[in-house]
């Protein structure tokens, strides 16, 4: 992760073990830490979630590298945030149930979309042509914000009777990019041919962002290939699909902040 030229690693769907936890720690990399998502909402899964999430909470705190608690991802296991007051006092509920164990890290309720009450408002979009992303970002954003437009094609950035207060914003998943090569699985948008090409996409929905004066921060996916998904920057068994130098370069390249 060093390597490649990023500062910080979303742990997806996985409470992460405590020796890499130390390692990040040692070599001052931040965390994410996620929870693993229910399969679906109810009296069980609210009680066990509430139950885990402090004990995660308790169990992490002290370390430095952890930089923000992120209970649940795109409605997985709470599939009507937008539209279901239950749903929406359950991850209002996480959010001061976990502000009270640890005052001190942004808490991001739902990270993706149909936020409700978050520290920081994060948005995944898996744009693939980097004009058109930078259009969308630097144009609409008022309107994304709104929730008056859909990112990621049919997304809202709030749910129903929540509104934007002024957080900072990250755009918090992008990319996806997979070879053509590979009938195993899948990426997001069309698959590339060549490492050339991965790179001149990659170069070009990262710069995007980076000249969105607004936005905070950005998290790629991925960094490796999980079973089906291959969209990692690495294969399954950490071997480079991409040359490293190139993306390092990328990522940590200058990149004047500008409205187009």
């Amino acid at each position: 992760m060093l390597e490649l030229g990023y500062n910080g690693v979303r742990k997806h769907q996985k409470i992460e073990d405590e020796r890499f936890l130390y390692w990040c720690d040692v070599k001052g990399l931040m965390v994410w830490c996620e929870m693993p998502s229910a399969y679906e909402f109810g009296d069980e899964a609210v009680n066990a979630f509430m139950a885990q999430w402090s004990e995660v909470v308790l169990q992490n705190y002290n370390h430095p590298c952890i930089i923000t608690w992120t209970p649940v991802n795109e409605l997985w296991g709470v599939p009507a945030i937008k539209t279901n007051t239950r749903q929406q006092n359950f991850t209002q509920a996480i959010y001061y149930l976990t502000k009270s164990l640890d005052p001190y890290r942004p808490v991001i309720v739902n990270d993706g979309w149909d936020h409700t009450i978050s520290d920081i408002i994060t948005l995944h979009d898996y744009e693939e042509d980097g004009d058109v992303f930078f259009e969308r970002y630097s144009q609409y954003i008022n309107e994304i914000l709104e929730s008056k437009l859909y990112h990621n094609f049919h997304r809202t950035a709030f749910a129903d009777g929540f509104k934007y207060r002024g957080q900072p914003i990250i755009i918090s998943e992008y990319g996806g990019i997979a070879y053509n090569n590979d009938d195993s699985g899948w990426g997001y948008g069309k698959k590339v041919n060549t490492e050339e090409e991965f790179i001149e996409r990659f170069e070009k929905i990262t710069t995007a962002i980076k000249k969105l004066p607004y936005c905070c921060g950005f998290c790629y996916t991925q960094l490796t290939d999980v079973q089906q998904e291959i969209n990692g920057l690495m294969d399954i068994d950490r071997n480079y699909k991409v040359d490293a130098e190139k993306i390092n370069e990328i990522n940590t390249r200058s990149v004047s902040c500008l409205y187009k």
